[in-house]
């Protein structure tokens, strides 16, 4: 017959507060002494605490002082619970909608809109269209600015300042990102001793 392992404390304290215990943890309590006594000694124990906490809260809430917040409770519950309004709204005299009937502050705003758009279509349309006599921007004169060149620039480098800037450039701060593609291209000398 194999024998099982003592129930934990935390598991005993369950059981004390009413979660049932399985089974096999029914048949062990009822079968081991030690977890038995363990099991009571816990009861008790959350009793007294129970009984304790109980005293304690008696002693801070007495019953005046519960009354006095009851009936504060229920001043500020009468207070603040009026009766709810019914709100009229007048839905059973609709005005008729006419063109002139609209509000005056609504007429301004649409013409006002009206004639924005008005304005702007006529600028667009006429943008474009200049008179001769009208002076054009220098942009649009032809000939006025002096057509932009290039000049070429000699600079004049050895191939060894250049490779040498190159290896500063590299051993940089950024070159750890270039040191493989560095790594598998050729050196001058390896290329030209083939």
């Amino acid at each position: 017959m194999m024998r099982q392992p003592h129930l934990s404390d935390d598991r005993l304290i369950d059981v004390c507060l009413d979660r049932a215990p399985a089974a096999l943890e029914r048949q062990h309590l009822e079968t081991c002494d030690v977890c038995e006594g363990r099991r009571a000694s816990l009861a008790r124990l959350l009793a007294d605490v129970s009984e304790v906490a109980r005293d304690e809260a008696d002693a801070v809430f007495t019953p005046e002082r519960l009354s006095k917040q009851h009936a504060r409770i229920l001043q500020r519950v009468d207070r603040e619970a009026r009766p709810g309004r019914i709100i009229s709204f007048p839905a059973g005299h609709r005005r008729g909608h006419t063109l002139l009937g609209a509000r005056p502050g609504m007429r301004w705003i649409a013409g006002a809109a009206a004639a924005g758009l008005v304005i702007g279509l006529l600028a667009g349309r006429f943008a474009h269209v200049l008179p001769a006599g009208v002076a054009r921007p220098a942009s649009q004169a032809g000939g006025s600015v002096a057509p932009a060149t290039l000049r070429a620039v000699s600079m004049t480098m050895s191939e060894e300042e250049f490779l040498g800037r190159l290896e500063v450039a590299i051993e940089g701060t950024s070159g750890s990102a270039l040191r493989p593609l560095d790594d598998l291209t050729p050196l001058v000398w390896e290329v030209s001793a083939r």
